[in-house]
């Protein structure tokens, strides 16, 4: 047999009024609205009406992952003058999920998404009389050209430039993002990009929420 309880004020232990009702299903609370009279809960909330996992930023895939920053330990020799050549950031200085090929030098997307990428190369001439009549930085999608080309802009007679290029690029899984330069001289020799851990030679992104 079904049983009720009808009350109009629920009370602590102290007499104080917690919860009362005007008996017409309107409501009216007492607690507290601030710490530290009120319940803290700490740890991950469970996702109701039949979700599953916790309500936590990473269980909704609210994080910047993966991301990484690469480097190239060493100068890249061998620029061929007037084509592109793709650069080595062969050491990673962090790779959170590790989708960072550091043997092949790319980056493959573990999921289909928009991802944030920037490139910065230092471009050095063959030296002696040659100087830099071009340089340019490009992104590419399993070796096609993704997006606009940056061409840095020669400036006199010039022995390196530096540029920066940064691109939102849409991947679906498994694709790769590769780092290209471009290269040409007044002398027709073969250029190279400053490593060494130098800072203005980098590759580094992550995916967007």
């Amino acid at each position: 047999m079904a049983s009720t309880i009808q009350v109009d004020v629920i009370k602590d232990i102290g007499g104080n009024t917690i919860i009362s009702s005007n008996g017409s299903g309107t409501f009216t609370s007492n607690l507290p609205a601030s710490a530290p009279n009120v319940s803290i809960a700490t740890g991950t909330l469970p996702i109701a009406n039949g979700g599953t996992g916790a309500a936590t930023f990473a269980a909704a895939g609210l994080t910047n992952t993966p991301a990484f920053s690469a480097k190239s330990t060493a100068n890249q020799t061998g620029l061929s003058n007037g084509g592109w050549t793709k650069i080595q950031f062969d050491t990673a200085t962090f790779n959170v999920g590790s989708n960072y090929d550091t043997t092949n030098d790319k980056f493959v997307a573990p999921s289909n998404g928009k991802y944030f990428f920037t490139a910065s190369l230092k471009i050095n001439s063959a030296g002696g009389s040659a100087t830099l009549v071009g340089a340019g930085c490009r992104f590419s999608i399993n070796g096609t050209t993704a997006g606009d080309n940056l061409n840095f802009i020669a400036n006199g007679a010039m022995s390196a430039m530096s540029g920066t290029n940064s691109m939102i690029l849409n991947l679906t899984a498994n694709q790769y993002v590769e780092v290209y330069a471009y290269y040409q001289d007044s002398g027709g020799g073969s250029g190279s990009v400053t490593g060494s851990n130098d800072k203005s030679t980098q590759f580094y992104g992550f995916k967007l929420i």
